[in-house]
């Protein structure tokens, strides 16, 4: 084996190393004191990062590369049809993995489990926050698990995939949606003060 070939798998690590202590900043970065409500009139920029499976880049980096390519895919269509089944009250703009969000509030997700365990169930763990004009909301983490039937294929399973991650946005929409003002709220903020 050449020397290229021994290093190679060391910077991969120390670079996916690098990328999850990147994104453990995500988790711990303080939430801000000002709850952070929704205008309909803006945009949402949408951001999604996924975890890379560290055993599989390693040991098969392209069958990866194409895994993490489906995963995004499947994301892309879980969150296009929840956006129509709950009628999301703003337009809502999903950034590419590189694209930088433009004016507006961002939500930004991070799928740090969506695998198949060694039992074989697929289990789905989506940490959401908000961030609006130098304010943060936490909105949670959802966690999603199911077992594919004994009898499924690969395009069952795959089915399984989208499911969970389905069942864990569902969730955090469920958290999203409170942060728009509800007709009460809109009328103490709207109320005159007194003089």
């Amino acid at each position: 084996m050449s020397p290229l070939k021994n290093v190679l798998p060391r910077i991969l690590s120390l670079a996916t190393l690098l990328f999850l202590a990147g994104c453990e900043t995500f988790q711990e970065t303080p939430d801000s004191d000002t709850f952070i409500f929704l205008d309909p009139e803006e945009t949402l920029y949408v951001r999604m990062i996924i975890a890379p499976d560290l055993m599989m880049e390693q040991a098969y980096p392209e069958l990866s590369e194409t895994v993490k390519e489906r995963r995004y895919e499947q994301y892309l269509t879980s969150m296009r049809s929840l956006l129509q089944i709950y009628r999301f009250p703003m337009d809502v703009y999903l950034l590419e993995e590189l694209e930088s969000p433009g004016e507006g509030p961002l939500l930004e997700l991070f799928a740090v489990r969506w695998e198949q365990d060694r039992m074989g169930e697929i289990k789905v763990t989506l940490k959401a926050k908000l961030e609006r004009y130098g304010e943060l909301n936490t909105l949670g983490t959802f966690t999603s698990h199911e077992m594919p039937s004994v009898m499924s294929n690969y395009e069952r399973s795959e089915q399984v995939f989208v499911r969970t991650m389905e069942d864990a946005l569902t969730q955090m929409f469920n958290e999203l949606n409170k942060h728009f003002e509800t007709p009460a709220e809109e009328a103490f903020v709207q109320e005159p003060l007194d003089s």
